[in-house]
């Protein structure tokens, strides 16, 4: 029960574009396609209710997330893996609050 009161109702739209990235980077053949079932669930719950311009960005954004990993070399593909592997795998295993507050910490400079 207090999971459920700390689940935010809907994600932002910024942490909507972030999951739709991480859905178009999961699928991508170029980088080795995983399971994205929680997140494919996570993204047709939270796309009703967008305003159009939210939608029409997010598949701008799948659409360059795709684009992107089609065209990586080997660095960026090293690059685009680990951010799979990072915040978007905790969007597909996590749901939303996990990823909603790993979202929110500030990352160090390096």
């Amino acid at each position: 029960s207090t999971a459920a009161l700390a689940a935010p109702t809907h994600l932002t739209d910024s942490q909507y574009l972030t999951a739709v990235r991480c859905q178009a980077l999961m699928s991508s053949a170029a980088l080795g396609k995983i399971d994205t079932g929680a997140l494919d669930s996570l993204i047709k719950a939270e796309r009703s209710g967008r305003v159009s311009a939210t939608a029409d960005r997010a598949d701008e954004v799948r659409a360059d997330a795709a684009r992107e990993a089609r065209h990586a070399g080997v660095q960026e593909k090293a690059q685009l893996i680990a951010e799979r592997g990072g915040v978007c795998q905790t969007w597909n295993e996590g749901g939303t609050t996990t990823a909603a507050a790993q979202m929110a910490q500030p990352t160090s400079a390096n």
